[in-house]
């Protein structure tokens, strides 16, 4: 608002009062420029998971034919996941999976030992994948549920991990 005396026109008399009133206008007309830049522009941190799961349609016949001789090597080999985890070799991890604890001096029992861990985590796997399929549930929560079967199924003395991380004989 641009108020001068020029645009008014007051009374020579009056004019203390016109000065009064032209600058009590202009305090409460007036606007004030407000500068509305930052110095920094606004940063947005958006973290995102994204898991993807791929489900490969398997024939029904050969779906069971697998299980079937899954169900069958994981039955013959159980003797020797037994031994290794009296042993104190091997033990379950949180992800409901075999991992070595101990490293045998032995390098042919060594050698044993990581051929059975690795069969029968291949064979857990293939398992614990078609129940993810079945469920329609993640992978990780059919682990985590696996883990805690295995856990509880320990026998006294055997090698287990929680869920912290922290492994025990149980």
């Amino acid at each position: 608002m641009n108020l001068l005396s020029s645009h008014i026109h007051f009374p020579t008399k009056r004019w203390p009062l016109a000065g009064i009133l032209l600058s009590a206008g202009c305090v409460s007309g007036c606007v004030p420029t407000v500068n509305l830049a930052t110095p920094k522009p606004v940063a947005v941190d958006i973290n995102v998971r994204l898991d993807i799961y791929q489900k490969t349609p398997v024939t029904k016949q050969s779906d069971e034919q697998s299980s079937l001789t899954i169900a069958k090597n994981r039955r013959l080999r159980s003797g020797e996941i037994q031994q290794l985890k009296n042993d104190s070799v091997i033990g379950e991890d949180r992800d409901g999976y075999l991992t070595l604890r101990r490293t045998p001096a032995d390098a042919t029992y060594l050698a044993y030992a990581q051929k059975v861990v690795a069969d029968e985590n291949a064979d857990r796997s293939f398992l614990y994948l078609a129940n993810a399929q079945a469920q329609n549930k993640p992978m990780e929560m059919i682990e985590s549920t696996y883990a805690d079967l295995w856990r509880q199924r320990a026998f006294p003395g055997e090698w287990v991990q929680q869920e912290n991380g922290t492994w025990n004989r149980k």
